[in-house]
């Protein structure tokens, strides 16, 4: 599968679940718990401890079956690690030229991170295949993604930061292609219990939300038309 692809599956799943954890087996019981929600998607976090060990768990279990990528990479030499680890797409927290560059020469997409509209500008530029908003919590939340889908319309934007199932609604409408999504799925609470089924309900919720409100954008879409 190329880039184009992999942003496909993600784009049509409209949701990016993020694992932070540092144990193997609890990671890959968390991929499994999230796809049995409806979301075959799972970012492993490489900022814990044994990082990289934990992404390889991952992929061994659940290539053939979840799209994984490897998430807060912040260089060139983290895209190669996760590469040779076996991760299909890149998730950056801010833009980094070096980290989207190495991401290229192995095939893999990129989500790179940007919160300005000159970062935004900086790493749509650079033929990353969406712009991930972080923290959108920080930033004016789903306004000011509306606000930068104005002035970058040809840019795919993916909201990421405090964004959970009250609030998810908003970004799809705003203009999101997808979001990313931590604690709101994986949280450290769950995952240290055991409490795997929590995970399968909370993607579940999230997923429901993500397509009614796609689908109210575009009976919205269709009611500006008829009014013109």
């Amino acid at each position: 599968m190329n880039q184009l692809g992999t942003f496909a599956r993600v784009k049509d799943a409209g949701i990016i679940p993020a694992v932070r954890s540092c144990d193997e087996k609890e990671a890959v019981r968390a991929a499994e718990a999230i796809q049995a929600g409806g979301i075959p998607i799972i970012e492993v976090s490489l900022a814990p401890p044994n990082a990289l060990h934990v992404l390889e768990a991952v992929v061994m279990a659940h290539a053939k079956s979840i799209l994984i990528g490897a998430g807060t990479v912040v260089d060139a030499e983290g895209v190669r690690q996760a590469a040779l680890a076996g991760a299909r797409f890149i998730v950056t927290p801010g833009f980094s030229a070096a980290a989207v560059d190495k991401a290229k020469e192995f095939g893999l997409a990129v989500f790179a991170g940007a919160m300005t509209p000159t970062e935004v500008q900086l790493a749509s530029a650079s033929g990353v295949e969406a712009v991930k908003l972080f923290p959108c919590f920080a930033t004016g939340g789903a306004r000011y993604l509306k606000a930068l889908r104005g002035q970058y319309p040809a840019t795919e934007l993916i909201a990421s930061g405090g964004i959970g199932l009250d609030n998810c609604e908003e970004y799809i409408r705003a203009g999101a292609c997808a979001i990313g999504v931590g604690g709101e799925i994986a949280d450290f609470e769950s995952l240290a219990a055991g409490s795997f089924s929590v995970l399968t309900v909370r993607t579940r919720r999230l997923r429901s939300a993500i397509r009614s409100a796609r689908g109210l954008k575009k009976t919205l879409s269709y009611n500006v038309g008829e009014s013109r």
